[in-house]
């Protein structure tokens, strides 16, 4: 997730010779002053509400299982992975200084990872019974019937966090660093997502008549996901056959899984038209290994 995922909304930290007259607001600090020098700042507080679609190779790291000898001698392998997901969620920031806004996040993340199969066996080595011996062979009897298939799981849950965005801009050009980071509390399997988005910006603005605004824009988002899922292991979508197996050994059987995302930095372009100084509406998309789609409307006050 998040992931995240990215939850970004570009500033409208602008330079002009037709300042916006300060009024008796404490925010942000230094306002007044650059208001003096020509700036038109943004509106101290805002809301936003967005959405971002999202497809990340994914690696999976392990798979542990537990809850009997002859399950702790399985092995499980599907490295190559896939999420495909979305967010939605809502940002409220502040700007503390003309070029530093700070922000929390409030959303709901859905989505699922998929990876085919490479390995699935059982060790008769590992385990000493002759009972256990046997089911080991039964398991692997059931191999081919497995091979292949997607080891799936599903990622739900309430997303929550916080970011910063430093920005500047001379005339028409405008430049920014955001950085977030949130964490996704999983509903429908056990564990969680953290994400650590950093996104670098520069574009150039059109201004029009009553405060309308015009911005494109193009950069690069780096993201680090880390994913640590569990669950019941009949809920991993096995064969039937398998299942049976499985729970006749141990009903109560978990899996733990770590997986983190591969392909940490993509490219993004972007517009962001501005109806006036209180509404803005952004659609980004990000390319490469991971492909984003983000839609925000944001009000300002």
């Amino acid at each position: 997730m998040s992931s995240r995922s990215l939850r970004f909304v570009l500033p409208a930290l602008t330079l002009n010779f037709h300042p916006v007259l300060a009024d008796d607001r404490l925010l942000p600090i230094w306002g007044k002053e650059a208001e003096a020098r020509g700036y038109t700042l943004p509106k101290p507080f805002g809301l936003s509400l967005s959405y971002m679609d999202m497809s990340n190779p994914v690696e999976v790291k392990s798979i542990g299982l537990t809850g009997h000898p002859v399950l702790e001698a399985l092995q499980i392998d599907a490295p190559d992975a896939r999420f495909e997901g979305y967010n939605v969620t809502l940002r409220g920031d502040m700007w503390l200084f003309p070029f530093w806004n700070i922000y929390g996040i409030l959303g709901y993340t859905d989505g699922h990872s998929e990876a085919p199969i490479r390995e699935f066996g059982c060790d008769i080595e590992l385990v000493s019974s002759i009972g256990n011996k046997l089911l080991c062979g039964t398991l692997n009897d059931l191999a081919p019937e497995v091979l292949g298939l997607p080891f799936q799981l599903e990622l739900s849950g309430a997303t929550y966090g916080m970011g910063t965005t430093l920005a500047g801009g001379v005339g028409n050009w405008f430049a920014l660093v955001d950085v977030n980071y949130t964490l996704t509390n999983l509903s429908l399997i056990d564990g969680e997502i953290t994400t650590l988005v950093a996104a670098p910006r520069i574009g150039y603005r059109w201004q029009f008549d009553g405060g309308r605004e015009l911005r494109l824009f193009a950069g690069a988002m780096y993201q680090k996901v880390d994913q640590n899922l569990g669950g019941s292991l009949l809920n991993l979508g096995l064969p039937d056959a398998v299942n049976g197996v499985l729970e006749r050994l141990a009903p109560d059987a978990h899996f733990q899984v770590v997986q983190s995302g591969t392909s940490p930095w993509n490219t993004v372009v972007g517009v962001q038209y501005a109806l006036n100084r209180d509404w803005e509406l952004l659609l980004e998309t990000g390319f490469g290994a991971r492909n984003t789609s983000f839609l925000s409307l944001g009000r300002r006050f």
